[in-house]
Parts: C-alpha cells; structure tokens; sequence
C-alpha cells in the first residue's frame, strides 16, 4: 500500500522535509498540496512535480485520495488545521513547534484520541542512528549516571521585516523554531519533569526572542542548560556527562551534514560515525510505518512534554 501524503502549506520547509525524502522512501508519495492562494499551489505542484493542486485547505483534507497530511503552516496554525485532518481520519505528520499553547496541544490530542490515527511531530533528528545512539549511550550504564546536559542550537535569520521567525504572534522566535530541539534533545535523555531555573531572552522589536538561554535541573539534581540564538553563526551540538564519562555529539541536527559523536570513558575517546542519509527520510520513514500500522512511533503526547518545557521557559525568561 502506497501511503499518499498531501501538504498543507506550500512551503521551503516541505522541499526538504517531505518532497526530498519521499522520493527515496518505499510506499509514500506526495499526492497534493494545498496554499493559502491556489494559484500558490498550482505554482509548487508543477515546481516540484506534485500530482494535484487544491483550492482550499479543506479540498486537501476531505480529498478521498489523500491518504495522510503533512501540517507545513505557520505555527499559529499548526493546531487548527492538524485538527481538522484528524477529524477526517488522515494521520498527521506535524512540524514544529506542535503549537503555541498548552491549550492547542491538548486538544490536538483529544483529536487524535478521537479519530484513532496517528498524530506526529516531525522532530526528524529523533529517528537518525546518531541519536538512537546516543539514547542508548546515555541509558545503558556506559557513561555511568547521567548528571549534566548541554545542547545549543544556533541558526542566522535575516530580518527581513517579512520574516515570520521574528514575529511572535505566529510563532516565531528562537525559542520556538530553535529551541525545540536542544528542548527535545534533552527531554529524549532524562524523561524526569525538568524545572527551569533561570531564563533570559533577547528580544526583537516585534516581541519574538532573538536568543534565549536557560538552566534546568530535576529533582534529582540532574542540570541541563539549553541555549538558541537566531542571531549567531550556524552551531547545533549536545554534550552529556556522566559519573563514568561523557559524550559530545557535532551536529545532532542534521547528521547528514557531517557529524560525529565523541565518548570519553576513563579518558580514553573513541569517535562513532553514523548514516549520511537524511534524518528527514528515516522520520518519513517512521511516520509511514506509524501511519499504516507497520510499526509503532512516538505519538503526539510525548511532544507535549516539549511543549510544556518551552512554555515554562518562555514564561520564566519574561516574568
């Protein structure tokens, strides 16, 4: 069976994160997209060699040949339109962040519960070999117990004045569009409910944070600083230390890039490399598999989690 996927959103991020991955991945094909002008979608359908253009986001979801959604909007709707794809009985693959409030989330959950198919967010670097190894590294008693974490992610966005990102009402702002994979990185390393115990942003004339860097800590008094900057060269690295040892991982972003993953035991380094294969393929890979029943995939509760934590962030950051 041929799981047909249609993209909500005509967007840059869909090149890459669906349209790329699905022409290598077995039984997917991106069957549609749909814009918020239809002359949008006419446009990146015949861009990107998509069978079909819709007049309206609703004509993708209740389309009886789109099998699965793909959510490319905006984060502020994010919710909204995940929402109604679920009440349709199509599977949602999600981006990020999940949505703005806690409030959102949960309802996008209740849908979910509701319509019995599978919702996901497309963290995509979860689903690469390099962080299932370094699951595995920082749960399996190598490094011995887990006591600090740091993960960084940095990325340059011009300031255009039209450039969402720096737009707080539609979720925009590093914490949100970066910060929700070092947020993610750590969480998938100690599940504990992480406390925040410092926070500080900077901020852009429209209200979005430029940067924001945080401390956490458990009640078990594991640490863990997260930091994100939109205004910074290019950096995405995590650091796990141990009672044994330690691992640093070069790019658990996008190991496709170039990575590399240093674990220091007794301190004696070795170096472990992994697929250069994209991460958005494994997590399309996933999502099929989740989609179609084959096998089964973190669904969209885990992210609330997430969600939660840069929520408690945002708030400590600007209280």
């Amino acid at each position: 069976m041929t799981l047909r996927i249609g993209i909500l959103g005509a967007a840059r991020v869909a090149t890459y994160a669906m349209i790329a991955p699905a022409r290598e991945v077995d039984d997917v094909v991106v069957a549609g997209v749909a814009a918020r002008h239809f002359g949008r979608a006419r446009a990146y359908a015949a861009d990107h060699g998509i069978a079909k253009a819709y007049e309206s986001y609703d004509a993708l979801i209740e389309a009886p040949e789109i099998d699965a959604v793909y959510v490319a909007l905006p984060p502020s709707l994010h919710a909204r339109w995940s929402i109604a794809a679920l009440a349709a009985g199509k599977p949602v693959l999600c981006e990020k962040p999940f949505a703005l409030t806690l409030a959102d989330v949960d309802a996008m959950l209740s849908a979910e519960a509701a319509a019995g198919v599978l919702l996901m967010e497309a963290q995509h670097s979860h689903y690469h070999p390099l962080n299932k190894r370094v699951r595995e590294l920082a749960s399996n008693g190598a490094i011995g117990h887990v006591h600090r974490i740091a993960a960084r992610f940095d990325a340059p966005v011009a300031d255009t004045g039209s450039e969402l990102r720096y737009i707080r009402d539609v979720g925009g702002g590093a914490l949100w569009d970066l910060g929700v994979y070092p947020a993610y990185w750590i969480r998938s390393l100690v599940a504990d409910s992480w406390d925040v115990t410092s926070a500080s942003q900077r901020l852009h004339a429209g209200g979005a944070d430029i940067a924001t860097d945080a401390d956490l800590a458990t009640s078990a008094g594991i640490t863990a600083t997260l930091a994100c900057a939109m205004d910074a060269p290019l950096a995405a690295w995590l650091e796990v230390h141990g009672t044994l040892g330690s691992i640093k991982v070069r790019n658990p972003l996008a190991p496709q890039r170039g990575h590399a993953l240093d674990v220091t035991i007794g301190g004696v380094t070795r170096t472990e490399t992994f697929s250069l294969r994209a991460s958005y393929a494994f997590q399309l890979e996933a999502f099929r598999d989740g989609a179609t029943g084959r096998a089964p995939v973190t669904r969209g509760a885990d992210s609330r989690a997430t969600m939660a934590l840069l929520a408690a962030i945002d708030a400590k950051a600007r209280s």
